[in-house]
């Protein structure tokens, strides 16, 4: 049996029992270390890849907090991990992006590739035949003997009757497809297929080479438009660009800043809402006129200082942009408490700050595109690992509850915080043990419907939770049920 076979299976088994009918957890945290150790057998060579041991430590931090806060957050992160970690795997030098491509198409198109290798014909010496190929040869033969099963038990009322009193109850068919599912996505794991453009990805430097005069003459662009006319194109085209930021962004800073107002009729969560995606959208573009004009001959081309210097200008007038976005997510936070979206936002404002500086570094040090790509990717990919770090969901209850008691929010919608995950529960039974112990609060914050809806989230939770073994083990979702059931067993919350 091959080595590679032994690892497919025992990755197959681990996932079927670790998730099989259960939930997140535990289970998270032991199949990310397992699939990090059988990798490493497979190749020893991948301790001493930085990007690979990026990508392992990203898979063990994000299945810890699986386990620790058992949301959606951190899965996405897992998958995400999981996949830059088998692209990795396979070719260490790959971009992060490119690595996860590998992964992705992998796994679509993991059934044909299983039995196209599986039925290759390969040399059969002692102790070393493929159980890919056993498998399928096994497969085969079962699949036909179902069918005419079938068949025979349409064709002939006494077989199909023996049939029917046949206890067919120790197959679960759920079982067989969900292992059958996770036996795929292990050979995928296993056996990354490469996509071509990996060759590209290898061979492109992170700073852009020297290009004469004569090699942009005989390029695409150059036989149509001089160096000089796309030199002035270039500038006069940052000149308007900044003339137009320019009168947005004094516009922002004389209402925000100076009369710290928005004019009459709009308010800050309107400006934030219709804003914000047009904002992010503004800036992919801006990123990507600068990629345009700074491709090539450009950047090395004599008397190129003013348009750089309005590159530089523009570059610095978006990053103000962001910034004056987020001091209206401030006020909206300030006059309606804090919400996943305005969490978000300030993720979102603060990831496009990252590509605007890795922009500033393109255009002064001569950089490719593909450096722009590949550090983007990395910084993104830290962050939203960065971001598994913290219970948003108990953050967002916790800062609006307190401060609607305080008396510094004036509205907030309690009945979005029930739809809010279970990681926040205990602080919403919290909160209303002490709005009940003080019934002569002006602020209350638990009407009949809040109430309602969050002993129903505890309920479902109880419920749920019951249905799953230990692999399910979460901490946050057990402390939860620990702590309201406490309260509730003292009378606190009745």
């Amino acid at each position: 049996m091959k080595t590679n076979d032994i690892l497919i299976i025992t990755a197959t088994a681990a996932y079927s029992y670790l998730f099989y009918n259960q939930s997140t957890g535990i289970n998270f945290l032991l199949f990310n270390g397992l699939i990090v150790l059988l990798l490493l057998l497979k190749d020893k060579s991948l301790l001493a890849q930085p990007a690979w041991l990026a990508a392992a430590a990203g898979c063990i931090l994000s299945s810890f907090f699986v386990f620790w806060w058992g949301t959606i957050l951190p899965v996405m992160a897992n998958l995400c991990s999981l996949a830059i970690l088998s692209g990795l795997s396979f070719n260490p030098q790959s971009s992060l992006l490119f690595a996860a491509g590998n992964t992705i198409a992998s796994v679509l198109i993991s059934i044909p590739r299983f039995f196209s290798s599986a039925a290759e014909e390969q040399p059969v010496t002692e102790g070393k035949q493929s159980i890919l190929k056993k498998l399928l040869l096994l497969t085969i033969p079962v699949c036909i003997a179902l069918v005419f099963v079938w068949i025979y038990s349409d064709a002939n009322p006494i077989f199909a009757k023996f049939i029917s009193k046949v206890n067919f109850d120790f197959i679960s068919f759920d079982w067989v497809l969900f292992t059958a599912g996770g036996f795929f996505l292990m050979f995928s794991i296993f056996n990354i297929y490469l996509l071509k453009i990996n060759e590209r990805d290898r061979n492109a430097s992170d700073s852009l080479r020297f290009i004469t005069a004569e090699e942009h003459m005989l390029a695409g662009s150059g036989r149509s438009l001089s160096a000089s006319n796309e030199l002035l194109t270039g500038v006069v085209t940052f000149a308007l660009l900044n003339l137009v930021l320019l009168t947005v962004n004094g516009l922002d800073v004389y209402y925000m800043w100076i009369l710290n107002c928005l004019p009459d009729g709009v308010t800050a969560a309107q400006f934030l809402h219709d804003g914000t995606d047009t904002l992010i959208f503004s800036i992919i573009l801006a990123i990507a006129v600068i990629l345009f004009i700074f491709r090539g001959y450009l950047n090395f081309i004599a008397n190129n200082q003013w348009l750089k210097t309005l590159a530089y200008g523009w570059v610095v007038q978006n990053i103000m942009l962001v910034i004056t976005t987020a001091n209206t997510n401030w006020w909206a936070i300030q006059s309606s408490g804090l919400t996943r979206r305005r969490i978000g936002v300030y993720i979102y404002l603060g990831l496009c700050i990252i590509g605007l500086i890795t922009t500033l570094i393109k255009i002064a040090k001569r950089k490719s595109n593909w450096f722009l790509f590949r550090k983007n990717a990395w910084a993104f990919y830290a962050v939203f690992i960065a971001a598994c770090f913290f219970n948003w969901d108990d953050i967002i209850v916790n800062y609006n509850c307190q401060n609607y008691k305080a008396q510094r929010l004036h509205y907030v919608d309690f009945d979005y915080q029930t739809d809010l995950s279970y990681t926040c529960l205990a602080s919403l039974f919290k909160y209303y043990e002490e709005e009940k112990a003080n019934p002569n609060t002006t602020n209350h914050m638990f009407s009949p419907a809040v109430t309602h809806f969050i002993y129903l989230n505890y309920n479902v939770l109880k419920e749920e939770n019951k249905n799953y073994g230990w692999q399910s083990c979460c901490y946050t979702r057990n402390k939860t049920l620990h702590d309201v059931e406490q309260l509730i067993a003292g009378d606190k919350t009745k």
